[in-house]
């Protein structure tokens, strides 16, 4: 093994010289020009919206065409200032497809009309900081949310919480309604439960390497 090695290694240095003898017997007018730092421009603008969970791959976004349609123009826009007009359609129409995937009627034509003109005209989280957050329990994604569609009092501070199993709070909120959550009868679980590691519950959060 330690043979095959050294051979492996003899090439790659035979190789390089080769290389480097090659590239200095070139005339100097024949070298590539390098491109200079200053020629390289960074373009400010959005690349993808990560307010809401889910809020262009699955709830934008239906088919093959709405990507040039709607989905480039969405992530372009300012998430705190989108024309409405341009994308509640969408929003309203990918609602009704999810509320119908299981068969039964779950969002009411209003529920849908205040959901998709949100997501259509402002892409952001609402957070309470009033209310407690709860780092063990969880279970804060979208409850605020849920609560203003049901006209229910939220009771907690709403947000992501690292932890927290966005996917199948998503999942159970399209399909199953605002008045649903990822506990209890019925609930819908995408296999993932959890990270290989939790966050920690301390700033900056971050989880244990995997071992």
């Amino acid at each position: 093994m330690n043979t095959i090695k050294l051979i492996a290694l003899s090439a790659v240095f035979a190789t390089t010289a080769l290389v480097a003898g090659c590239a200095q017997s070139q005339p100097e007018e024949e070298s590539q020009p390098q491109t200079a730092s200053e020629d390289l421009q960074f373009i400010p603008g959005s690349v993808d919206h990560v307010g809401i969970v889910e809020s262009t791959t699955m709830m934008l976004v239906s088919g093959a065409s709405d990507f040039a349609t709607v989905l480039d123009a969405y992530n372009q826009d300012d998430p705190f200032a989108l024309k409405t007009a341009n994308y509640q359609a969408a929003f309203a129409k990918n609602l009704r497809k999810f509320d119908a995937r299981d068969g039964k009627v779950e969002w009411t034509p209003d529920q849908i009309t205040t959901f998709s003109t949100r997501m259509a005209s402002g892409n952001y989280q609402v957070i309470d900081t009033s209310k407690p957050c709860d780092w063990n329990g969880g279970h804060t994604y979208l409850e605020i949310e849920r609560a203003q569609l049901t006209g229910k009092e939220h009771t907690t501070c709403g947000g992501r919480m690292p932890n927290d199993d966005a996917m199948d709070a998503t999942l159970n909120f399209l399909i199953r309604g605002p008045g649903a959550n990822i506990t209890g009868e019925g609930a819908l679980r995408d296999g993932v439960e959890q990270a290989t590691e939790k966050s920690s519950n301390t700033f900056p959060y971050l989880a244990d390497l995997n071992e």
